[in-house]
């Protein structure tokens, strides 16, 4: 009798935490779709893609499904997509850009950052810093190749 309450206590505890971990997980997700489809409205998003690659089509589905405003560039179809997607030497799609809005008053380069693989906490998290450079301070120079991305910091296994 007592094995089957500490069973029952066990599996209740079990289904509390795993309840948990899908609110945390729903409510994370619904806090970057915010932040994703303000800063979009600030910043430039552009998702380097492929027509056969999954992970694109999951990027696709995300952003639209969340209101973002976003620019696909397809590489198999659009050469100066594929010559911007050759300049960062990354190994794969998709790649996304943030960058500052363009419209910005004349002067250096707007400022950019890359990611190799969709995550909406990535992108959040560089529109958020874009935002705290503000339009006056000019971008940090890249200095190094390290700044685009690798397979080192890809999503996938």
């Amino acid at each position: 009798m007592v094995q089957w309450a500490s069973l029952r206590s066990l599996a209740l505890v079990m289904l509390l935490v795993w309840g948990g971990s899908q609110a945390l997980s729903w409510w994370q997700d619904q806090r970057f779709a915010e932040a994703v489809r303000l800063g979009s409205q600030r910043h430039e998003l552009v998702v380097y893609s492929t027509d056969t690659c999954p992970y694109c089509a999951r990027a696709r589905a995300w952003l639209d499904a969340n209101g973002a405003r976003w620019r696909e560039c397809n590489v198999e179809r659009d050469a100066a997509c594929q010559r911007s997607y050759q300049d960062q030497g990354a190994p794969g799609v998709p790649l996304v850009q943030v960058r500052s809005q363009s419209g910005a008053p004349p002067g250096p380069p707007s400022a950019s950052l890359w990611h190799l693989g969709f995550s909406p906490a990535w992108v959040a998290s560089a529109m958020d810093k874009l935002s705290a450079q503000g339009p006056t301070e000019p971008p940090a120079p890249r200095a190094t190749q390290a700044a685009s991305p690798s397979l080192a910091s890809s999503p996938r296994p």
